[in-house]
């Protein structure tokens, strides 16, 4: 499946996920007061949030890898991998981009602190 040195292996998409989330967390780093004064303020939340969804992606794609490993050493299909990371990353985003709708039609400071509870149990996992 698999072919060195050519198209995105998932090493490759591993270092690229890693740059990316640690760039755009550096960036917002920088521009703290900037992306504060952001209105409406879900802005505010998805450029806060976004970081913390790809770093969800980024590390289930490491645990992706280690379960192809794992089940190719005990000869295993690894048919049903992918498809779990695909449906794992989009129940998580459809989850976060339902939160972040309801607060752009109604600000509701409770779901902000769930959302919140929701990166914290994604990125503990």
């Amino acid at each position: 499946m698999r072919v060195p040195e050519y198209g995105w292996t998932t090493q490759k998409v591993f270092h690229f996920l890693n740059f990316l989330v640690n760039g755009v967390r550096a960036l917002v780093f920088v521009f703290r007061r900037s992306v504060q004064n952001l209105h409406p303020e879900i802005v505010q939340h998805i450029l806060l949030d976004m970081p913390s969804l790809a770093l969800f992606t980024t590390y289930a794609l490491l645990i992706l890898f280690w379960a192809e490993i794992y089940y190719q050493a005990r000869a295993v299909s690894t048919d049903r991998l992918r498809p779990s990371f695909f449906t794992t990353n989009a129940v998580v985003y459809t989850i976060q981009i339902a939160m972040w709708l309801i607060l752009w039609w109604k600000y509701i400071p409770l779901l902000v602190i769930l959302s919140k509870m929701f990166f914290a149990a994604c990125e503990t996992s």
